[in-house]
């Protein structure tokens, strides 16, 4: 794989209408499996993980996110339940659409001495155009890595400057905050900024946690602009099931960093949070036939997986996927952040998703 396209792409069909929406199914399977014998056609996108950023330039499904793995390396595949889906580049976004779902993605080279929050400003600029222009213009998940995310440039952290541009973005195509997606943004080893997202052609439901101030509530101390994204966001799923996507969640209360660097107590801070927003969400029990829930553990420090795994999978129940990566977390007395995905029928009361470790 190629950091960009490795060539100009030929121009592809305008997007076509797309029907009644069925989400995609998340998958996380060993690097080397099969994805099964409907691939690539019902692949909405097919994302492996390791030292450098990576693109497909004959096959936008296909990318590699700059987070080496720990452990085991999985890929994370997102396939449709039926139908075939549609893929090309629009200059160097790629894209995939199908089942009334978009996959896109962009990966921007940093030149020296670049304003980062310009570049970002750009790079959304660009990416909510598309986004808009498509059959599917909602957005609902993005994920954003960014190398040096702890430094200072500019009289800011790196993050800061990041959360600047893309709030810029935002404001600047007219998006209110109650259409903020569920995000994540993660300090990378690999250089650039790169940026997927999955957008439907219905709105989702942005869930926001009670314990914690809604990011884009935060006060100034964390930067000119706050960060732009909703903790978790819902949204309908086949066969009358709701898809839950949870934001990278980490250690924090109200707006304020807790147990700075004592791993062990953040780690239960951050299973606190998912509860919560599992809770809030209103989803019903897992059934043993629903899909497995699917974990993503960013790690600071990969040595302290062996730490961090027996609270995760106790907390997350024998039949969990979870996948470890080495990541910065975007506040530097953070060690570890989670994010989530689950999918569970319709629920009737007020239930947690998860089953509760014993904090």
């Amino acid at each position: 794989m190629s950091s960009a396209p490795a060539r100009p792409a030929p121009q592809q069909r305008p997007l076509q209408r797309q029907p009644q929406p069925s989400a995609p199914l998340v998958i996380y399977r060993g690097e080397t499996a099969d994805v099964g014998p409907s691939a690539p056609s019902a692949t909405l996108a097919d994302i492996g993980y390791g030292p450098v950023h990576g693109r497909d330039a004959d096959n936008p499904r296909r990318m590699v996110i700059g987070t080496p793995p720990i452990g085991p390396a999985l890929r994370e595949l997102w396939r449709l339940p039926a139908g075939t889906t549609d893929a090309g580049w629009s200059g160097d976004i790629g894209y995939v659409i199908g089942g009334g779902f978009l996959f896109a993605h962009l990966l921007i080279p940093e030149p020296a001495g670049a304003d980062l929050a310009e570049l970002t400003h750009q790079a959304y600029a660009r990416l909510l155009a598309f986004v808009r222009a498509s059959p599917c213009p909602e957005l609902l998940r993005m994920w954003n890595y960014l190398d040096r995310i702890n430094d200072h440039a500019g009289g800011m952290e790196r993050y800061q400057a990041f959360c600047k541009g893309r709030a810029q973005a935002f404001v600047d195509a007219d998006v209110p905050v109650h259409r903020f997606p569920a995000a994540t943004a993660i300090g990378s080893p690999a250089q650039g900024l790169s940026v997927h997202l999955l957008a439907s052609r219905r709105q989702g439901t942005p869930i926001e946690n009670p314990r914690q101030i809604s990011a884009y509530h935060y006060p100034l101390p964390y930067g000119p602009r706050p960060p732009s994204f909703a903790r978790a966001m819902c949204y309908a799923g086949p066969l009358g099931s709701r898809e839950l996507a949870i934001s990278g969640t980490a250690s924090i209360v109200g707006h304020v960093t807790m147990h700075p660097k004592d791993l062990r107590r953040q780690v239960r801070e951050t299973l606190r949070n998912l509860d919560m927003l599992a809770d809030h969400a209103r989803l019903a029990p897992r059934r043993p036939a629903d899909p497995p829930l699917l974990l993503k553990v960013y790690l600071r420090d990969p040595t302290h997986l062996p730490e961090v795994a027996p609270a995760v999978r106790a907390w997350a129940g024998p039949m969990s996927r979870i996948m470890y990566l080495q990541g910065a977390i975007c506040r530097r007395a953070l060690e570890i952040e989670i994010e989530a995905h689950c999918s569970t029928p319709r629920a009737g009361g007020h239930r947690r998703t998860y089953d509760q470790a014993d904090h």
